[in-house]
């Protein structure tokens, strides 16, 4: 229940926004108001500076243009809350639900509160939150459009879906937080701390992201091309395109084979990707079997669970690719980089060959992983029974439980590998 004095401010304040007679701004700077409801009260332009609000039910209310400095908004319930254009400079907003909530415009800066002290002087109100901090909040959904974020706190914080077009966010700390989705095309995030952050499928159209500090963040399905990344690092960043992302004229060659594939050879065509750029792809669980990749650049590539059986992958840059359960039975590696990939429980045994109405002709093809380097890959649990690995590196590669029994070993180098419980050819 409010109080009479706080029922009568509200009631002249709504006055006051509608230019009605015995309007009066409402002015509750300062005031102690923690776990207080006002659920979908109007405090559109009121003052508010230094306000405890802390565990409030603050959902739905309306403070467009509201003078917010150095609240205290701690834990706060602000789904679909009004915040635009407001003033929420130095303001608190750890654990608070901002879920759904408009802050189109709103001024996150810094900022610090003064006031007077015991002793006649000045004394800082607001020493511990100075810097505008959201840390582990809820913001899904928020429209924060053109919002002043410019080193504040935001980290462990939920943004899926978060509206930051323009936004900016220079030096603003967001590790760890989740921009699913989230629609960041021309924020400034220059010297950004965005360690861990995960940014799949997020729109970085235009944006700025000088100096980030990208270390860890995940960047599943994100067009970087017209990102300004000079000086970022982004060392450990999980960067993974979707087929989709790809130039149209690959994405033709592609579902072109997957017909082929589907109908035996009676439509579509086989795909020739020979020197393609296809880094960073998710391929994970597509039939790319038969495919002609020879020379093609496949740098961190998503492979997992994908039929690779038969495909021509000769002298491919198969850097940090992965191919986790992968069947690639008959492949032709020859050649190949596949240092520090992952190729765990991967079948590069020998492969049957059919006849044309697909019966067994009891005849096998060995997978060719002649002069592949496997320098640091793990290979734990892979079959590669058969195999030609003549010439092979495995220096530092870990091949514990893998089978190579009748594999064609011969100039294979195994020196610094794991070979523990590993099935070596006879």
């Amino acid at each position: 229940m409010l109080d009479q004095e706080l029922r009568t401010i509200l009631e002249r304040h709504s006055r006051w926004t509608n230019n009605e007679p015995g309007g009066m701004r409402a002015n509750l700077s300062l005031r102690a108001m923690s776990g207080i409801n006002l659920e979908g009260a109007n405090l559109k332009g009121a003052k508010l500076v230094g306000v405890q609000m802390s565990n409030a039910v603050l959902r739905r209310i309306d403070f467009f243009e509201a003078d917010l400095f150095a609240a205290d908004l701690r834990n706060a319930d602000l789904t679909s809350a009004n915040l635009s254009r407001s003033d929420l400079r130095g303001a608190q907003l750890r654990g608070a639900d901002l879920s759904n909530a408009n802050l189109y415009q709103a001024d996150m800066r810094d900022g610090t509160l003064l006031t007077k002290s015991e002793d006649g002087g000045q004394k800082v109100a607001n020493q511990e939150m100075s810097a505008l901090e959201i840390d582990r909040a809820s913001m899904k959904g928020a429209n924060l459009s053109g919002a002043r974020l410019a080193n504040t706190i935001i980290s462990h914080t939920d943004l899926t879906g978060a509206i930051l077009k323009n936004a900016i966010l220079t030096n603003a700390d967001l590790n760890n937080s989740i921009l699913e989705h989230a629609d960041l095309s021309g924020a400034d995030l220059e010297n950004c701390n965005l360690e861990g952050a995960d940014l799949s499928s997020c729109d970085l159209d235009g944006a700025n992201l000088k100096g980030a500090n990208m270390r860890r963040a995940k960047l599943h399905n994100v067009d970087l091309e017209k990102v300004d990344l000079s000086g970022a690092d982004i060392t450990g960043a999980e960067i993974v395109r979707s087929v989709d992302a790809l130039p149209k004229d690959l994405r033709k060659i592609i579902r072109s084979h997957q017909r082929w594939i589907d109908s035996f050879g009676a439509d579509g065509e086989r795909a020739v990707l020979d020197k393609a750029e296809l880094d960073n792809v998710d391929f994970s669980g597509m039939n790319l079997s038969a495919a002609s990749m020879i020379g093609a650049s496949l740098s961190g590539a998503r492979l997992s669970g994908a039929s690779l059986n038969m495909t021509d992958l000769a002298d491919a840059n198969l850097y940090k690719a992965h191919f986790e359960n992968a069947d690639m039975a008959g492949c032709n590696l020859k050649g190949a980089d596949l240092t520090e990939a992952v190729l765990d429980a991967a079948n590069m045994g020998e492969t049957e060959l059919k006849d044309r109405e697909g019966n067994p002709t009891g005849r096998f093809w060995p997978t060719n992983l002649t002069d592949c380097d496997f320098s640091r890959a793990s290979l734990t649990g892979a079959v590669m029974r058969g195999a030609k690995l003549a010439g092979a590196n495995f220096n530092g590669a870990n091949l514990r439980g893998a089978d190579l029994a009748d594999a064609s070993i011969d100039g294979a180098r195994l020196q610094g590998a794991i070979v523990s419980d590993t099935v070596l050819a006879h």
